[in-house]
């Protein structure tokens, strides 16, 4: 009869699904590997640069820019792939003339081609009625003498392309006149998609969020910060996105000072050759906010279905007994029936690697499996190895049990015949488990004919992996 199922083997084509990206937390509190949206792994530094001033020689003081610079600087550095030794701050007697221009030319050196840079501005601006050109005034900046400001033009030199390395440059500046910057080239801004995200990503950028126009700022306060700040903040809080890109961002700021100031922000991108037409920094969640994420996504699925994890060996008596499954024919080799478990299946692809979640049962499967294998060397191997690579950025699949197996079959044959849900690949129409039938056998799911029998290694059967989220 076995070799007749062997025989009878059906292979179907592929069916190819679009794919979206999703964040990658390991549930299990293990750690994840973080990626770009291109899919593969975050190979660059993100730098930040931030700089608050207060305390002026010569103009008066102001009450919430240092706070609103500290402000920036935690939260990307709590919840975003950020680290404390690609920081660098500036406040108040340090942000002079010399000492900013001085980082700025630090950044040029060291930032790498894949690295991201955000600098961070909170502090008076002036603007050159000459020129009609905005400035940063630093800490020790006279009131009548703009040459010891720091013009916009002196800050996008040293962000340029040819100047700056770094494959994206973020200028986030909360104050007076710093939207000429942006003049004359804003960009329409495309909904954050996925492959929107994809494809910015891959293409250099300079980018640019303002406070206002070439306009004084007025200074409104809201939670001890600038309003502009509290909702940059704000949106960078909220975000429940594994990537988020400035035009995104920015969006939800300017949807929050709409409502409850007048304030007009501004963003674009400087005015650059060699900026790309559609590229945005994008900002990750660090992996512990990957992990906060989704047991945020977790607790709002439905109640969990446990099914047993760990491996046993198995009598056809015990196999009879499982729980979950209706039987409609028992066999002295198992059974045929089906799961009476109600899933909740997601297809999903996570660094271009089909997986198919099951919210019921907590399981997340490899979406099209293995090619056959008769021994169990070989079968170890290649879950081995796939951990190794780390499929869909985990390392922990394994083979399933005879629960979690017989979870699968469904009452009936979809479209493609097989008792399986239509999201699963239909190359696998036999999988091993890993529980045993004996010393020289294992128990085998047929997802052609829906049933489970115990096999010894002398026949070619498939492997879909299986992890368990928590």
């Amino acid at each position: 009869m076995k070799k007749n199922i062997f025989i009878l083997a059906l292979i179907i084509s592929f069916v190819f699904l679009s794919f979206s990206f999703v964040s990658i937390a390991d549930e299990q509190g293990r750690e994840a590997v973080l990626v770009s949206p291109t899919g593969h792994e975050i190979s660059g530094n993100q730098w930040l640069l931030v700089i608050g001033i207060d305390s002026y020689t010569n103009f008066p003081g102001l009450s919430t820019s240092v706070n609103d610079a500290k402000a920036v600087k935690d939260i990307l550095l709590k919840r975003y792939h950020f680290d404390k030794y690609h920081i660098v701050e500036l406040y108040d007697d340090d942000a002079t003339k010399r000492n900013i221009l001085g980082k700025l030319r630090y950044l040029t050196r060291r930032v790498g081609p894949d690295d991201s840079v955000i600098i961070f501005y909170s502090g008076r601006g002036g603007l050159d009625s000459a020129k009609r050109e905005g400035s940063w005034i630093p800490v020790e900046g006279a009131t009548d003498d703009s040459s010891s400001w720091i013009s916009n033009k002196q800050i996008y030199d040293y962000l340029k392309i040819d100047a700056n390395n770094a494959k994206h440059v973020l200028l986030i500046s909360d104050s007076c006149f710093s939207g000429d910057s942006v003049r004359g080239y804003r960009e329409k801004m495309a909904r954050a998609t996925d492959e929107v995200i994809k494809r910015a990503y891959n293409q250099r950028s300079r980018q640019v969020i303002t406070s206002g126009g070439i306009k004084p700022v007025v200074e409104n306060e809201l939670d001890d910060n600038s309003i502009f700040v509290h909702f940059l903040v704000k949106g960078l809080e909220e975000n429940r996105k594994p990537f988020l890109v400035p035009s995104e961002l920015f969006n939800i700021m300017k949807s929050g000072l709409a409502e409850n100031s007048n304030q007009a922000p501004a963003f674009g991108t400087l005015n650059d050759e060699g900026v790309q037409k559609g590229g945005e920094q994008v900002l990750f969640l660090n992996s512990e906010e990957l992990v906060h994420l989704n047991k945020i996504k977790w607790q709002e699925r439905i109640e969990r279905k446990y099914l047993r994890s760990s491996y046993k060996g198995l009598l056809v008596s015990q196999v009879l007994s499982m729980p979950d499954v209706e039987i409609r024919e028992e066999q002295d080799w198992g059974f045929y029936g089906h799961s009476t478990i109600r899933h909740q299946y997601e297809l999903r692809s996570i660094l271009y690697e089909e997986v198919v979640v099951d919210y019921t049962t907590g399981l997340m499967w490899h979406q099209n499996g293995s090619e056959r294998f008769k021994d169990k060397e070989k079968i170890s191997e290649w879950v081995n190895n796939l951990n190794l690579k780390g499929y869909a950025g985990f390392k922990d699949w394994r083979l399933p049990t005879v629960e979690e197996a017989a979870s699968l079959l469904e009452p009936k044959q979809n479209f493609g015949g097989m008792f399986v849900n239509k999201e699963f690949d239909k190359k696998q129409p036999w999988i091993w488990t890993g529980d045993s039938y004996g010393n020289d056998a294992a128990w085998v799911m047929s997802a052609c004919y829906g049933s489970i029998f115990w096999n010894k290694f002398d026949e070619y059967f498939s492997i879909r992996p299986v992890r368990t989220m928590k």
